[in-house]
């Protein structure tokens, strides 16, 4: 009987050259006390990056919804250390959380961002995208 060596994670395909060919905006977001006893948003560690953005599949949105961790979309960049999901991305008019982060193939060479899409962007925001 001849064994296989097995997986413990999948292995994923790096974006070919030209994929990363959307800009998006890349902000922390700290919520501090406001005077009405709530909070306010403050940014910072903001950059803008190349990207490759595309929706996930019908049964990713789905299955993520039941587990109450949606997920709408997936961003891949270059590797940067700091991103957390404490993170928002500004892209095409709407505002996305960062949810989870994924190191690709474990290679330091592209991070994967699966990220919730949230709302619109204020008005008082800059649009990117």
């Amino acid at each position: 009987m001849q064994r296989r060596s097995s997986n413990t994670s999948a292995v994923f395909t790096l974006p070919d050259p030209g994929e990363l060919n959307k800009r998006i905006h890349l902000r922390q977001r700290i919520d501090q006390a406001a005077a009405d006893y709530g909070t306010e948003p403050v940014y910072q560690n903001e950059k803008d990056v190349w990207a490759k953005v595309r929706q996930v599949g019908a049964t990713t949105y789905h299955e993520s919804v039941q587990a109450d961790d949606t997920i709408t979309h997936y961003m891949t960049i270059r590797y940067r250390r700091g991103i957390t999901s404490d993170f928002e991305v500004v892209y095409g008019g709407f505002v996305y959380r960062v949810k989870r982060l994924r190191d690709l193939n474990s290679a330091g060479r592209y991070l994967l961002m699966e990220c919730e899409e949230l709302r619109a962007v204020d008005s008082g925001e800059v649009m990117y995208g």
